[in-house]
């Protein structure tokens, strides 16, 4: 038993030195490692499936970031310089964001959009 585990622990050991000098051969895309002992589904397995873990993957294909979220339409107004900004209407095509600049009321209209591009900026 003692031979087994010391075995298991020697490859363990290997396989981790062959990770580490082939590192830096690897690209920028998703790089994956997994390590399973055992045989069948009842072993160990130990991995990474790479960035976020697909996360990624499943936003891009449901069109999570091609939106402007009120959240973000918020900072977005606020790096601006738009004080107490807070979301007065969000609908299909556009978001609006109010507050104040210069100690005057002002209202930011962004459409609803990648990356919230500003579509009005309306002082009263």
């Amino acid at each position: 038993m003692k031979t087994a585990i010391r075995n298991a622990f020697a490859a363990i050991i290997v396989a981790a030195a062959g990770i580490t000098a082939s590192a830096p051969a690897a690209t920028a895309g998703d790089v994956g490692f997994s390590l399973s002992i055992g045989s069948g589904g009842g072993g160990i397995v130990i991995g990474t499936g790479g960035h976020r873990g697909g996360w990624d993957r499943f936003e891009r294909h449901r069109g999570y970031r091609d939106v402007c979220r009120p959240h973000r339409a918020v900072r977005k107004a606020r790096r601006m310089g738009v004080r107490h900004a807070d979301v007065v209407r969000a609908g299909r095509g556009r978001v609006v964001v109010a507050g104040f600049k210069h100690h005057r009321p002002v209202r930011v209209v962004f459409a609803n959009e990648r990356r919230c591009p500003v579509i009005a900026v309306r002082r009263r």
